[in-house]
């Protein structure tokens, strides 16, 4: 009798509206574009540090929050699939649902290394 491997991928691919970007330079400029996409991945990768230590530590009220915060300023770049897996990440912690919120926390995860990459191919894309 053999067992079967199931392989996942590390990572998942984010969907970036470079509309929304597009429209963010327009309104603001070349480098002032570029400042607030830096500013917005620093903020994004600070409050997905703060969101795990808050799962971590079961605090369920900060990690809704947290989730709400992340969704937002997602949404304000474009990385529309990244905003809607951090609200579905709230709606499973306010629910109370352990196993929701670990394959929904597991899932934003992935997606971010992928979300924060695209974001700052617009705002530096020799830092990549």
């Amino acid at each position: 009798m053999g067992a079967e491997l199931i392989i996942f991928d590390a990572c998942e691919a984010a969907a970036l509206d470079d509309g929304r970007i597009q429209l963010l330079r327009r309104s603001l400029g070349d480098q002032r574009c570029r400042e607030i996409l830096a500013e917005v991945v620093f903020h994004l990768t600070d409050r997905l540090t703060l969101l795990n230590a808050a799962l971590d530590a079961g605090d369920g009220a900060e990690a809704g929050v947290l989730a709400s915060r992340l969704a937002g300023l997602a949404e304000q770049v474009g990385l529309s699939k990244f905003a809607r897996v951090a609200r579905s990440l709230r709606d499973c912690l306010r629910a109370e649902d352990p196993v929701a919120v670990s394959a929904v926390a597991a899932r934003l995860g992935r997606l971010a290394e992928d979300s924060l990459r695209g974001v700052m191919r617009h705002a530096d894309p020799e830092a990549i």
